[in-house]
């Protein structure tokens, strides 16, 4: 079953009230999580769907990690997707970008002959 994000934001909801007031559900919590899940809704969550639980009695700081990459030179699927099929926006802001560039060195070097022609 797949689950929708009004039932995962319910049974969030069902899981932390229980475990602010039930010690022993919240110890469940805090080495279980997928049992307590299943507790409060009747329903298993697949295990390789991620769930952590940081117990706000105590300090705690979270590191999110990006996806890995088996080298610098690879470029991540994000990356790949938006350099192969590119998107028309990314393009012109590019080329916009790249023709703005040149436009303001041909100026500067316009200015710099026009000066350098007065000064003579």
């Amino acid at each position: 079953m797949s689950w929708t994000q009004e039932q995962v934001s319910e049974v969030t909801t069902k899981v932390i009230q229980k475990a602010s007031t039930d010690a022993a559900f919240r110890e469940v919590v805090l080495n279980d999580v997928y049992a307590a899940v299943k507790e409060v809704s009747g329903q298993e969550v697949p295990r390789d769907f991620k769930i952590n639980v940081i117990d706000g009695a105590k300090y705690h700081a979270n590191i999110v990690l990006p996806a890995f990459k088996a080298s610098a030179d690879e470029l991540s699927e994000t990356e790949l997707e938006s350099v192969a099929g590119g998107s028309k926006s990314a393009a012109t802001d590019f080329f916009n970008g790249v023709g703005t560039a040149i436009e303001g060195g041909t100026k500067l070097a316009i200015d710099v002959i026009d000066a350098v022609g007065r000064n003579k």
